[in-house]
């Protein structure tokens, strides 16, 4: 038996899961989909030929459905996990839980009394290549950890209007960095401001147990987009990202080195996105846990509150005084 997975919120990444759970995701089935803009709905409805509505009560008050993907944004995120849980439907809603550490709490508290699960679309966490970095370093392959660093670069800001970058962009590095390395002590970010806008940043981490993590975040890198992660042990170094280039070909010659990349993460992380959604098939049918959790996903929220205040003060944010 399939799962039965209801969609909510159909902008991007909301068009993504759709075409993801309708024709990739073996275990699920995408059985209804919801957005307040009714053509917008109707359209995505009739291309999958799913039931389509602009109530989400609809979907939550239907006995059939399973499961929810909450792909709506992200000011509603809280809410409307809250909502699901309360209606007994098991939950996974994209990056981020939300805006502050503490709603994102309180929803993912909500949840755990309501008796379902919830996971968070934290996607490196399915992609084989950061699996196999986070084996190598769990297998002792490496050493004692002594650096993690991240790459994560737009080749352009996004025609709507921009986000705060630490909870929209930095938070999966974030969450990478944390689920590589362990809890994080302190955070030094440093911003590059353009008018009214945050573009890039520099986020200096210190781990609890000593090692250091490096990430840098760009919205407007131009050549494409690359999300790569290195950890470097006392051994060895485990590299995660480099090879997974468009068709996996790179080009030596003249003394030169050149090679396609993806052009944005649907593209790059493909394959993790339809996994993440195979876990929550599983995860709807009750034979797995949610993961990463609620707990997981507000972590990574106060890590982002902490890079966020760190860059406002020009100074580290420790967490004993975030």
């Amino acid at each position: 038996m399939r799962a039965r997975i209801a969609l909510i919120g159909l902008g991007r990444m909301g068009r993504l899961h759709a075409s993801n759970l309708a024709g990739r995701v073996a275990s699920a089935e995408l059985t209804a989909v919801v957005d307040l803009v009714e053509p917008l709905a109707r359209k995505v409805g009739e291309l999958h030929a799913v039931r389509w509505t602009t109530s989400v009560d609809d979907v939550l008050g239907d006995p059939g459905v399973h499961g929810v993907v909450i792909a709506a944004p992200t000011a509603l995120h809280c809410e409307l996990v809250e909502r699901a849980a309360q209606a007994g439907k098991h939950v996974f809603c994209e990056k981020p839980l939300g805006f502050e550490p503490e709603a994102a709490s309180e929803a993912a508290a909500a949840v755990a009394t309501a008796g379902v699960e919830l996971q968070v679309g934290y996607q490196r966490r399915f992609d084989p290549a950061w699996i196999a970095l986070r084996d190598a370093l769990e297998g002792d392959e490496l050493g004692s950890l002594n650096l993690v660093r991240c790459s994560h670069r737009d080749a352009r800001p996004p025609a709507a209007a921009l986000g705060d970058l630490f909870f929209d962009v930095a938070v999966h590095d974030l969450d990478a960095a944390r689920w590589l390395g362990g809890e994080v002590a302190e955070v030094f970010a440093v911003p590059r401001v353009s008018g009214d806008a945050v573009l890039a940043a520099a986020i200096a981490l210190r781990f609890e147990s000593g090692a250091l993590g490096a990430i840098d975040v760009s919205r407007d890198a131009r050549y494409g987009f690359e999300c790569t992660t290195e950890a470097v042990g006392s051994l060895a170094t485990a590299r995660a990202g480099y090879i997974h280039r468009r068709g996996d070909v790179e080009l030596l010659r003249d003394g030169r080195a050149s090679a396609w990349v993806s052009l944005d993460h649907a593209e790059r992380h493909a394959a993790a996105y339809v996994a993440e959604l195979e876990h929550f098939a599983a995860v709807a049918m009750g034979s797995r846990p949610g993961s990463p959790t609620g707990e997981e996903a507000v972590a990574a929220l106060e890590l982002a509150a902490m890079a966020r205040r760190s860059a406002a003060r020009g100074a580290p944010v420790s967490r004993s005084h975030a």
